[in-house]
């Protein structure tokens, strides 16, 4: 019914991180305790769960692979109880932007709806940019019409998902101009991702209203990531 295409290009998303980047457990204090932590984890973590499950046991078994990066693995291995937007609940899966702005802006609307949905006072939530290279055959939703229902859109990603297709590239109505895909399988991972920029949501209680970049030293106004939409009179 859709046509499948062949995907090769650099795709973006930006996950929470703080800045400059710190040891997790380095408020643990003395080398034994932070040791005792890390243990713990590998016994508690799904990631390092299934990590283990992948490498026989030995999660410190070649960090080089693609496969195996933090970044590239975390994706697959936690639920996501709320879902994605071709998916819902609680399929594990990668989804990415074709471009730097898309990824701010699909990245600004997750924050918006976690925050919104925790009630979460004013703050900053730091997040950065990775970059991946993607490699693939993916089915091409980007003639789904508009209006299609959510959970319409869902039911047919988890169709295509369970019939072993490596993802899906698809638009959003909410953000147009921008193209994005979901990735069904860390296959279509061939290299590490990359770190980029780090930026600071500006959460005001209500919306992210701006975007501090600690690369350009500068604020980014929403409505230049987000443009607004008007509705003719």
């Amino acid at each position: 019914m859709y046509p499948q295409i062949a995907v090769h290009g650099q795709y973006r998303r930006l996950i929470p991180s703080k800045y400059p980047t710190i040891d997790i457990y380095e408020r643990f204090g003395s080398p034994e305790m932070r040791a005792f932590a890390a243990e713990l984890e590998k016994v508690t973590n799904p990631r390092l769960a299934a990590k283990s499950r992948l490498t026989g046991g030995d999660i410190s078994a070649d960090s080089g692979s693609p496969r195996l990066q933090n970044w590239n693995h975390a994706p697959f291995a936690y639920p996501m109880p709320e879902g994605t937007y071709m998916l819902p609940g609680p399929y594990s899966v990668m989804e990415l932007a074709g471009d730097e702005r898309g990824a701010l802006a699909r990245a600004i609307v997750r924050r918006e709806e976690f925050l919104a949905r925790t009630e979460e006072p004013a703050c900053g939530v730091d997040m950065r940019m990775i970059t991946n290279r993607v490699l693939g055959t993916f089915v091409d939703l980007r003639g789904l019409p508009p209006d299609t229902p959510g959970s319409a859109r869902q039911k047919l990603g988890r169709h295509l998902y369970e019939e072993g297709a490596q993802g899906v590239v698809f638009g959003m109505t909410e953000l147009p101009g921008h193209d994005f895909v979901s990735i069904f399988t860390s296959d279509a991972l061939p290299d590490k991702g990359i770190q980029g920029a780090h930026y600071r949501f500006r959460w005001d209680g209500t919306q992210i209203h701006r975007i501090y970049s600690f690369g350009e030293n500068r604020d980014i106004d929403r409505s230049d990531i987000i443009p607004i939409r008007r509705v003719a009179a």
